[in-house]
């Protein structure tokens, strides 16, 4: 666990990383029981600047080092340590994702939270009992088991399969410390058949617990290890893939690593002299690569590591997990050491694949294989003969601009046989260099993970050429794969601030307010007080105390000054949730805002031009026009309908099927099946035919109740319509000026 802050390079890193210095002294938040479990977050379709594609980064807030990464039932459980209600280390929480492949996550509500799990809730580990040897089994759902606190161990467990969690014994500690101590790490040694636990302890080093029921914990010595500092890991290896000759490995929080064995009493023992560093780029402390933890109970025996890298950072959260990697155990000439590859489920994200066979890679531009490839999200395989070589130099030049620089490289120097400045002797002198390209992020690996380097970049958008280039000489490229990857997102849904109130998201100390006796809309510290309760319904009133959030009419213009007042159902009192957490106003098309940040009590708020900053992140209103049902034409038996096979939105006879089931969000869209209902982008016209894609937050896919009965497109301005009131079943629906005909009568969803 640690509290460093990250340090951003860009002009643009510099600009967010000043106003969340200032946004997080209002951001120390304890969960209640009623609110728990939290779902804080901003909605988010993922795509803001540097944040990661192919890198878990949490939906808002901070992040920092992973816990307990766990398989239990098909499903990856990552938790991670976390500051939901704002942009840097405060008040730790236990965050919550989860996966079925490793590569695409989905954000959990946050998992353990102080005012709730009543410990200190630092980093720790997590076990599944599928032998229910605690006695703590509740119905199906095996016990899951989260291994927290400080200066000793308490327990938190659930048994609904990881939504919930409850301390054991009222937090009590399990292992109690004669000092500092924290980060405690269980893992299973089968040979002796009992569990084992490691935890760091200030003067001792690494101390080490036994238990044959994950409650009971027996000491059975320390090591003195001077060498380790936090956030322990241990598991086994097999070396060189001889399952007859495992190892164990012994890890702090920079990755310094020792290899040994368990003892009879499950001690750890090693005849290593001194660590070997497991990522390159590691500074020791919490930076481009800090507290690595390994997933528990994986099948098959895997062994696959996640950690933390602290410098990335953008509009509403802070910090990524580095991309999992497999690892193993090899001999090298030098002796044995831990090697770290991409997990195979990479391959779920590639695109096509674009390669390239033997040929020599000189000075001149002409010889670089990408030339004319631009790609912002890749992965790079190379392998490079050095015999006959000339260069002095090799390697990849990553977002390249047409000028010839770039943000990053990385480069083999022949002479010192160094990759990136680290040693990499060539293997039959060959060389093998692996790449994965983010939006913040790059990793390098060389000689199939004997190496690794992992850092964060703040990678120009501008500049998404590629360079294979060779400096002073010619070097003879063997093979060489690109793979454009994909992001691994899907939409990050809209949370809720306790008591219905409107947060902002990176300052969650801090609420959208109505000051009664002159109808301001304002921030102000949240009190939990009835002027902070906002509603949002599926016409798009936002409202507290039978009064609406209003412009005040005719005024659109960006710095114009957010009101309350009677609700009267124009569009001026009406907005919609969008993209980043914005409140988008239907009449201006502006978003809420905090003008340069200031939520200071009283300020008064504004709208600005929807550009997606910190300052336009809500958390909330709550959402009470939430409903799925049957959308039917008034009164009768015919239902708006997608055909699946063209995606056309039509009507139909009404018979229950799921294709005619619609959900409201407080978006403004509808949707069925996971896809929205839309016009085709720039179709507005009077005629223009409605069909369901993919959600993107468009506003060609936002819909507004009219009254009681109609739906309009806020793109068009026009309302669905059932042309002529042709009820043939296959008729694809359209839009029309909004006239309030029968045409445009529909009923739900309800």
């Amino acid at each position: 666990m640690t509290g460093r802050a990250p340090f951003m390079r860009s002009t643009f890193g510099r600009f967010v990383a000043a106003v969340c210095a200032a946004f997080t002294i209002f951001s120390t938040h304890a969960g209640t029981l009623a609110d728990y479990p939290e779902y804080p977050y901003a909605q988010t379709s993922y795509n803001e600047p540097l944040r990661g594609q192919f890198h878990f980064s949490s939906q808002s807030g901070w992040m920092n080092d992973i816990n307990g990464p766990v398989y239990y039932r098909g499903t990856y459980h990552m938790f991670y340590q976390h500051n939901p209600h704002g942009l840097g280390w405060d008040t730790m929480h236990w965050g919550h994702a989860t996966s079925t492949d490793l590569v695409h996550w989905v954000q959990q509500p946050v998992s353990l939270e102080p005012g709730v799990h009543d410990v200190t809730l630092f980093s720790g580990s997590a076990w599944v009992d599928t032998a229910n040897v605690t006695g703590l089994k509740r119905g199906s759902d095996d016990p899951i088991l989260l291994y927290t606190n400080t200066n000793g161990v308490s327990i938190a467990y659930s048994t609904d399969g990881a939504k919930t969690f409850k301390m054991f014994n009222g937090g009590a500690k399990v292992v109690t410390t004669p000092g500092e101590s924290r980060d405690p790490k269980v893992q299973w040694d089968a040979q002796h058949n009992r569990w084992v636990m490691v935890i760091w302890q200030a003067g001792a080093g690494m101390s080490f617990y036994t238990s044959t029921n994950l409650l009971q914990w027996s000491p059975v010595g320390s090591i003195g290890a001077s060498w380790a500092f936090e956030c322990p890991d241990l598991y086994m290896l097999p070396l060189d893939g001889n399952t007859t000759q495992p190892r164990w490995v012994l890890q702090d929080a920079s990755g310094r690593y020792v290899v040994g064995a368990l003892d009879a009493n499950s001690m750890f023992a090693t005849d290593w002299s001194g660590p070997q560093w497991m990522d390159k780029a590691s500074t020791g402390g919490p930076g481009p690569w800090y507290a690595p933890q390994t997933f528990n109970q994986l099948p098959g025996g895997r062994v696959v590591q996640v950690a933390w890298q602290a410098d990335n950072r953008g509009w509403t959260w802070t910090g990524n997990a580095s991309f999992p990697v497999e690892l193993t155990l090899k001999t090298y000439p030098e002796g044995v050491r831990v090697a770290r590859n991409p997990v195979a489920e990479i391959n779920g994200i590639r695109g096509a694949a674009q390669t390239w066979g033997p040929t020599a890679i000189t000075p001149n531009v002409a010889t670089n294989p990408l030339a004319g490839i631009e790609a912002e999200l890749y992965e790079l395989r190379a392998e490079f003969d050095l015999t006959g070589a000339t260069a002095g130099s090799f390697g990849f030049q990553l977002h390249r601009s047409s000028g010839g620089t770039s943000d990053a490289s990385v480069m083999y120097d022949i002479g010192a046989r160094t990759l990136q400045g680290q040693p990499m002797p060539p293997v039959n002198n060959r060389v093998k260099i692996r790449v994965l390209v983010d939006r913040g992020q790059l990793e390098v690996f060389g000689d199939d993970g004997h190496l690794v380097l992992s850092r964060n970049v703040d990678f120009n958008p501008a500049n998404l050429g590629i360079g294979l280039v060779a400096n002073g000489g010619n070097v003879s490229l063997v093979s060489l794969t690109f793979n454009r990857l994909n992001p691994i997102w899907g939409r990050g849904r809209a949370g809720r601030a306790p008591k219905n109130a409107i947060v902002a998201t990176v300052s969650q100390g801090r609420c959208v307010d109505r000051d009664v006796a002159s109808g301001r809309v304002q921030t102000w510290d949240c009190l939990g007080g009835s002027n902070q309760a906002w509603t949002l319904d599926s016409t798009g009133a936002v409202s507290t105390g039978g009064v609406c959030l209003e412009l005040p009419p005719g005024q659109t213009a960006n710095h114009t000054l957010v009101q309350v007042a009677a609700c009267n159902g124009g569009a001026h009192q009406k907005w919609r949730q969008g993209n980043f957490g914005s409140l988008v106003n239907l009449a201006s098309g502006r978003c809420l805002d905090a003008d340069v940040g200031d939520y200071g009590n009283g300020r008064q708020l504004q709208v600005y031009d929807c550009v997606g900053g910190p300052n336009q992140s809500w958390v909330g209103p709550t959402f009470t026009g939430a409903a799925t049902s049957r959308i039917s034409w008034s009164n009768t038996a015919s239902c708006v309908d997608r055909d699946v096979a063209s995606g056309r939105v039509q009507i139909w006879s009404c018979n229950g099927g799921a294709n005619q089931s619609w959900t409201t969000h407080g978006s403004g869209e509808l949707t069925t099946g996971g896809l929205c209902m839309q016009l085709m982008p720039g179709q507005t016209a009077n005629r223009s035919l409605v069909s369901v894609a993919a959600c993107t937050g468009a506003t060609n896919q936002a819909w507004s109740r009219v009254g009681s009965s109609s739906w309009m497109n806020l793109a068009a301005g026009r309302c669905l319509d059932l042309d002529a009131g042709d009820t043939t079943n296959g008729r694809q629906l359209q839009v029309w000026d909004c006239v309030g005909g029968p045409n445009q009568t529909w009923l739900g969803p309800r």
